[in-house]
């Protein structure tokens, strides 16, 4: 996809959102799980993947059903829930999105991550997305969650700028400091593949966003 430059300007900073923004989380979901069942396989010789995945699209007790499996006690699901989330995850960005950030990257002031998780499983997405030139402010590192405002504000410090930009997919915590803060908000619309639901007949004017978008790349029309 092609940008305007003379539409986009340079004095905007783009906050990206990672998990159900930039990509689907429930691929991630699976390429843990399939890793996990593929060292579980090396170390006790027997596959249970498949058994996995139907637990998963169940929405069961993934890790239960493991140590069910191979007889192992239930305290084992700790050790297999850390091999999920520090495994390096399965997952691409869309060829479209891979195109949009690049663009958007050379014609506005920065682009920036911003999104709650653990410092050492998001920075391995970024990983795999390609995405670690990229300043992350990950929740872990900052020791604030959304939707407290501790990030945002370090962005406008470290990147000032007339205007900020966050897209993100929860409107129900993701985009409360923003509009507080006067960012203009985007949310992405969920088309059934999200994590979090979107109810929007539930959000107050805290929660909602400015501008809600079927795809990324609609975002070029609202940097202007």
């Amino acid at each position: 996809m092609d940008i305007n430059k003379e539409v986009v300007k340079s004095n905007w900073v783009v906050v990206f959102d990672l998990d159900d923004t930039l990509y689907q989380e429930a691929d991630y979901n699976v390429s843990g799980v399939i890793s996990v069942a593929n060292e579980l396989e090396k170390l006790f010789s027997k596959n249970i993947s498949k058994e996995l995945i139907t637990v998963r699209n169940n929405d069961g007790d993934i890790w239960k059903e493991a140590c069910n499996l191979l007889s192992l006690p239930l305290s084992v699901k700790e050790s297999l829930l850390w091999m999920y989330r520090l495994h390096c995850p399965n997952i691409e960005l869309d060829k479209n999105v891979a195109s949009l950030i690049k663009e958007i990257s050379v014609s506005v002031k920065q682009v920036v991550i911003l999104t709650d998780g653990r410092s050492i499983s998001q920075r391995l997405k970024l990983s795999s997305l390609g995405l670690l030139d990229f300043p992350a402010y990950i929740s872990e590192d900052f020791l604030s969650n959304k939707p407290e405002k501790k990030r945002f504000k370090l962005i406008m410090e470290n990147y000032i700028c007339d205007n900020y930009i966050y897209i993100a997919d929860n409107p129900e915590k993701d985009f409360i400091a923003p509009n507080y803060l006067g960012w203009r908000t985007i949310c992405l619309n969920n088309k059934g593949q999200n994590i979090h639901n979107q109810n929007k007949k539930k959000l107050n004017n805290f929660q909602s966003p400015d501008v809600w978008i079927d795809c990324l790349t609609e975002l070029t029309e609202h940097l202007i």
